[in-house]
């Protein structure tokens, strides 16, 4: 792999963009404290805006790494203002694999957005930092998190029990998809 770090991209909608300490009150009003957003999440709703900050301080100060990923999704026609976020949370170099994280505010969902934000990373990782796989999960209980994967062409692999630590629910299942460089480089033809 040929990590390239956190460049922007687009889409037809969107602009994927790193984050900025100017993102904190919309990361925390549009999706980080919203619980209904966060319930099938492995990390805790935000309580103040300083967990906010205190986040996006952290993902800032990791941009130098080329390795590290993290993106604002902005909406082209409504401004800068991030809506969600999309991420490597994972990553293994040895077999050239990514796993993608992500989250939409509530106000955003079933537009196609998130599917769009997925199609791209992957489209970025498959042709230019050259990745074999990029997988991701999601809790069962949250199944339109796997329609954005079957969507992106994404496979589902299996499901792993009791892996996933949720603040709300305790050890939650995992289904697991994946799509490979195999896989994409068919269904681009």
């Amino acid at each position: 792999m040929e990590h390239k770090g956190t460049k922007i991209l687009e889409t037809k909608r969107l602009i994927l963009r790193p984050f900025t300490m100017n993102d904190a009150a919309a990361m925390y009003n549009n999706w980080a404290n919203d619980p209904e957003v966060t319930e099938y999440l492995s990390w805790p709703t935000h309580g103040c805006i300083e967990v906010t900050e205190s986040v996006l301080e952290s993902w800032i100060t990791q941009y130098e790494d080329l390795g590290f990923y993290q993106w604002a999704i902005t909406l082209k026609e409504e401004g800068d203002e991030p809506i969600g976020s999309i991420s490597i949370v994972g990553k293994k170099d040895s077999i050239k694999m990514v796993h993608v994280g992500y989250c939409l505010g509530k106000k955003w969902w079933r537009m196609g957005l998130m599917s769009e934000a997925l199609s791209v990373l992957i489209k970025f990782f498959f042709e230019e930092v050259g990745v074999n796989r990029i997988e991701s999960e999601f809790d069962p209980n949250n199944p339109n998190s796997g329609k954005v994967m079957e969507k992106c062409g994404m496979k589902y692999e299996g499901t792993l029990r009791e892996v996933i630590p949720t603040p709300r629910y305790g050890l939650s299942d995992s289904m697991r998809y994946a799509i490979l460089a195999s896989d994409y480089n068919k269904e681009s033809k």
